[in-house]
């Protein structure tokens, strides 16, 4: 990767929901710094489908209007690279909801998830896959 290349990165649902829970933590800096083109998202239709399902079930709870929910996912798409999943993918992990993550960061070659919930995601570190909590993942979108 060159310098002027931004990370490439799949962000958990989990990340975003927090980072709309606390604008102070690791977890908005990481949107914020999304926002303005630090990183790039890689997205499937699947990962964005879910990021607006949670975000709209717990709108209120967030403080956010549906408004407000349709804006923040045009800012991660605007800063986001498409993937399409291809099928047949091998299950690698314990929860099926966390497949098309693993597979999204392999199959786009990132290599890499934001998550808080690192723990469950920890065996797609055994495919190259780079696992980080927001915090570490914060760490190393502040290194020069």
């Amino acid at each position: 990767m060159s310098m002027s290349e931004p990370i490439r990165g799949v962000m958990d649902t989990n990340v975003l929901v927090a980072a709309f829970r606390s604008r102070r933590g690791a977890s908005f800096e990481i949107f914020r710094r999304l926002r303005q083109g630090e990183w790039v998202a890689v997205l499937s239709n699947h990962l964005l489908y879910e990021y607006e399902e949670v975000l709209k079930r717990n709108a209120r709870v967030l403080g956010l209007s549906l408004a407000d929910v349709d804006s923040i996912l045009n800012a991660i798409c605007a800063r986001a690279e498409e993937w399409i999943l291809l099928p047949d993918w091998p299950p690698i992990l314990s929860d099926p909801d966390d497949e098309p993550l693993a597979q999204l960061a392999e199959e786009s070659a990132a290599k890499l998830i934001v998550t808080h919930n690192a723990a469950h995601l920890q065996p797609a570190t055994r495919r190259g896959i780079q696992v980080l909590p927001p915090r570490e993942f914060l760490t190393i979108l502040q290194t020069p």
